[in-house]
This record gives C-alpha cells, sequence and structure tokens, in this order.
C-alpha cells in the first residue's frame, strides 16, 4: 500500500463515518455480516487470559463481540490506521487498549498470543500481493499462538473493480511458509474464506499429532511412560 493508496483508504472512512456514524456501513459491512466473521476469525484460538491483536480493528467492536460471546477472559489490543475510527471507538469502549498507527510503516507495538484481521485484504491495490505478503510476515513474527485472516475468494460469479479477490490456494501456499499447521475456512460463507495460521506446530515424532490431539491416541500416556 502506497502513501496514495493509504490517504483515499484514510478518506473513504472518514466519509462513511460523516455519513453513518458508528454504525457497521461505516466500515464496509453492509450486510452486516461481521459479527460472523468474527466468530470464525476466533474459533480455533486459546484466548483465555490471552493478548488479542484485532489488526485494522475499526472502532473496536471485536471487543464488545468478546464479552457478549464467552470470550471475556481475553486480553483485546485493536490497531487501525485511521484516527477517527479509533477516536470513536475509544469512546464507546473507553479503558481498552485501541492506538492508531500504520504499521506497515512503523510496525507492531508488541507481541501478542493471536493476531486476527477482517478485511483488511479486501480492497483492490497497485500491489495486493506484496501487502499480503509484507502483513504475514509480520503477524508471525509478533504472534504466539499464531494469527488468522479473511478474504474475498475469487472463487465467484461477480467482482467489483475496486475490490480483490485472492486466490485461496496462492494464500494456503504462503500460509504453509510458516507453519505445517494450518486451516482454510469456506464453510460459512460462499465467497469469502478465512486462514489460520496456528504457529504451534512441534509435534510428538513417535505418533506423528499435534499435542492438541495425542488424547486421540489410546494409550499413548502410557506407552510415553
Amino acid at each position: 500500500m502506497d502513501e496514495k493508496e493509504k490517504r483515499e483508504t484514510l478518506a473513504r472512512y472518514d466519509r462513511r463515518l460523516d455519513e453513518f456514524g458508528h454504525d457497521p456501513r461505516t466500515l464496509g459491512w453492509h450486510k452486516r455480516q461481521h459479527l460472523l466473521r468474527y466468530d470464525v476469525l476466533l474459533s480455533h484460538w486459546k484466548l483465555d487470559g490471552a493478548d488479542l491483536l484485532d489488526f485494522g480493528c475499526g472502532f473496536g467492536d471485536m471487543y464488545a463481540y468478546c464479552q457478549d460471546s464467552g470470550r471475556s477472559g481475553v486480553r483485546y489490543h485493536g490497531l487501525d490506521l485511521n484516527p477517527r475510527l479509533i477516536a470513536e471507538g475509544t469512546k464507546r469502549y473507553p479503558g481498552i487498549d485501541l492506538i492508531a498507527r500504520d504499521a506497515i510503516v512503523e510496525g507492531l507495538p508488541a507481541t501478542y498470543d493471536v493476531i486476527v484481521a477482517s478485511g483488511i485484504f479486501n480492497f483492490r491495490l497497485k500491489d495486493n500481493w506484496g501487502f499480503i505478503a509484507r502483513t504475514f510476515a509480520m503477524f508471525a513474527a509478533h504472534s504466539r499462538q499464531g494469527f488468522a485472516v479473511n478474504f474475498l475468494s475469487n472463487r465467484v460469479d461477480y467482482t467489483e473493480d475496486s475490490l480483490y479477490y485472492a486466490d485461496p490456494l496462492k494464500v494456503l501456499d504462503q500460509c504453509y511458509t510458516y507453519s505445517r499447521r494450518v486451516l482454510l475456512r469456506q464453510d460459512y460463507m460462499p465467497f469469502e474464506f478465512t486462514v489460520f495460521v496456528d504457529l504451534r506446530d512441534s509435534f510428538d515424532k513417535n505418533f506423528t499429532v499435534f499435542p492438541d490431539y495425542q488424547g486421540f491416541i489410546p494409550g499413548m500416556d502410557e506407552e510415553k511412560a
């Protein structure tokens, strides 16, 4: 994302904020499917007591969803390029950690257990794939459990020129550069998908399963003892 594209992105959300205020439409969620996207992004992770970064957080509404969906034990952090969205979110959710920052230039301010991002790859840029690769590298370097992001799929029957539609296979291949433990979900909406890169990919070499799934191996504990 170059400087011109950043200015256009800021202006796009400023116009919507002036029109809609604190509303999902300001963030481009006109069909109001954002809660479903939140739930999918959060579904894989152990979040009780974890530091969660919502990258491109908008107003920080994922914080409210965490509270309402039984994930109140998470330590929520939100980061967005647009300071007006952050200011509005801070008024709505006083006391939570929301910051305005150009992380691509300045980097992330900390390391987190989990990083999630919703909708940040949806708009067409001069170099969408360069933006994806750079963002994935940053997420992998600053997360302990891993990260999850969503995309518009190029397996569609209708497109808009202003939007970017990613090839799920190319995205999945990029995920494998960071971990052997990855997941792609396109079971919740027909034209979008979410990828999970779990960096906790060490495994027992005798049984070749990740630690979370060792309970499915009969007698494994006795044999290891």
